[in-house]
Formats: structure tokens, C-alpha cells, sequence
């Protein structure tokens, strides 16, 4: 497993190939174009570092889907100006705007994970924990995500 720091155009190059961006590895936290599970299987590194960790992928989502939006819009301009069909020209953003996010789910996770690991790199007690992971057995196993329990209040 990797334990120095990383450059940012290569863990951005291992994420935009799918791969870990720490350590390169494949298989990595995804299981599935819908599914994660909660370490990656070659060096155990947690996807989700810290509490709301998956607003940074939803955010790569949104501003991805709406840069795509806004090529295909200038694109429609350029390519139908004076006279824009309405109907056809609307239909074809509409489809965009539903096929791109997920054609992209899966490479938003590795992406922000490229760029939390270059803003906060783990530190040695989280490469100890991956470390611990993948020693016992849990980083390949590949244990599902839960999801998170409410908490209830007691009257």
C-alpha cells in the first residue's frame, strides 16, 4: 500500500480510470456501476473519510452534468441558429440532463476521493486502520455498506 503522499494528476488519472486513487488498485470500493462497499479491496482505504463525505460527489455530479448541459446547449445554438427547433432542441437537453449523471455516477466517488486525498492527505492512523483492514480480511471481502442508524429519542 501507498503511505506517501500522492500527486493530484496521478490519483485524478486512477480516478478517471476507475481505480483507487491512493493506491492504483482494482478492484476498488465500487462493486458495481450502484454499488459501494465501505473500503477499497486492494489497500482497505475508506471512501467515506469523514461524516457527509458524499456531498462532494453529488457536487462533481451537478457541475459536470450542468457543464455538459451547457456544451450541448452551445453546440444546438451553433449548429441550428437562425431557426432552432424548440421541441427537438429541449427533448435532446432533456436526455442529457437524465443520461449524464448516471453515465458518471461511479467516477464522481473516485474523483472526489482524488481530491479529498490531495486536500487531506490519511494520516498514519488511518493508513494503519487500512493497513489493519486489509491484514484481517475485511478490505477484500468487501463488506456491503449499512446504512446509517437513526438515533431515537428516549422520552
Amino acid at each position: 500500500m501507498a503511505s506517501t503522499r500522492q500527486s493530484f494528476p496521478r490519483m485524478l488519472g486512477r480516478a478517471l480510470l476507475l481505480r483507487c486513487p491512493w493506491c492504483g488498485g482494482r478492484p476498488t470500493f465500487l462493486r458495481g456501476w450502484f454499488r459501494r462497499v465501505d473500503r477499497c479491496r486492494t489497500c482497505g482505504i475508506r471512501w467515506h473519510r469523514e461524516e457527509g463525505f458524499e456531498l462532494g460527489t453529488v457536487t462533481v455530479n451537478t457541475i459536470v452534468t450542468f457543464g455538459s448541459l451547457a456544451v450541448a446547449m452551445g453546440v444546438g445554438f451553433v449548429l441550428t441558429a437562425p431557426d432552432i427547433p424548440v421541441l427537438p432542441f429541449v427533448a435532446s437537453l432533456f436526455v442529457v440532463a437524465l443520461v449524464m449523471p448516471v453515465a458518471i455516477y461511479p467516477f464522481t466517488y473516485t474523483i472526489w476521493l482524488a481530491f479529498d486525498l490531495a486536500v487531506h492527505p490519511p494520516e498514519r492512523a488511518e493508513l494503519d486502520d487500512a493497513m489493519a483492514a486489509v491484514a484481517s480480511g475485511d478490505a477484500a471481502a468487501g463488506t456491503p455498506i449499512r446504512p446509517p442508524q437513526r438515533r431515537t429519542r428516549s422520552t
